[in-house]
């Protein structure tokens, strides 16, 4: 009777100590930054109390070769309109073919894609936007030698919820380039 109670609190103790440690490997595994293909996001191209600042609506248009592209709606909103694949692997979110988020993600972390050095700033952000508030937002500095640096934040499950930059033509200010204002269903 005792090696049968040594054996289930040997057993319970590995159990215990073993949970913890898939959860959170679990949960790991299935935090995505990639932007949700059911929802409509809209964007001012600047601070959200702008009042001459663009918006624009990105809608998911295809799956092909792996890649979520998304489309400016209507097609001619920004300019010619934007479009860019979006795709997700185990090192990281890509925007077209660079890495713009790098996996698994922890503060600290940088990675470098032809001339721009990236690094997470920050892993537990929360964060106020038109479209909601955002929890566990990533930031990401993006730095252009020479030129200044981008900060994007990005939400589990949304992806890109706010852009700024301070470069030589901001003159040392920090500016606001990107504003969620909505997300809505399709």
């Amino acid at each position: 009777m005792k090696n049968l109670v040594k054996f289930l609190l040997v057993f319970v103790l590995a159990l215990s100590a073993t949970l913890p440690l898939s959860n959170s490997t679990e949960a790991a595994k299935q935090t995505s930054y990639l932007k949700n293909t059911k929802k409509m996001y809209t964007y001012k191209q600047g601070a959200a109390s702008d009042k001459t600042a663009t918006s624009y609506t990105l809608e998911f248009w295809k799956k092909e070769n792996g890649y979520n592209y998304w489309s400016t709606i209507p097609e001619d909103s920004v300019g010619e309109g934007i479009r860019f694949g979006e795709h997700e692997t185990k090192d990281g979110l890509y925007e077209n073919d660079a890495k713009i988020l790098a996996y698994p993600v922890k503060k600290g972390k940088g990675w470098k894609e032809w001339d721009f050095t990236y690094e997470v700033r920050a892993v537990n952000w929360t964060l106020k936007t038109p479209a909601g508030t955002f929890k566990n937002v990533v930031e990401v500095r993006e730095t252009v030698k020479g030129y200044g640096y981008y900060t994007s934040f990005y939400a589990p499950n949304v992806g890109l919820v706010l852009q700024t930059s301070k470069t030589k033509h901001t003159k040392g200010k920090t500016i606001t380039d990107l504003t969620l204002m909505e997300l809505k269903n399709k």
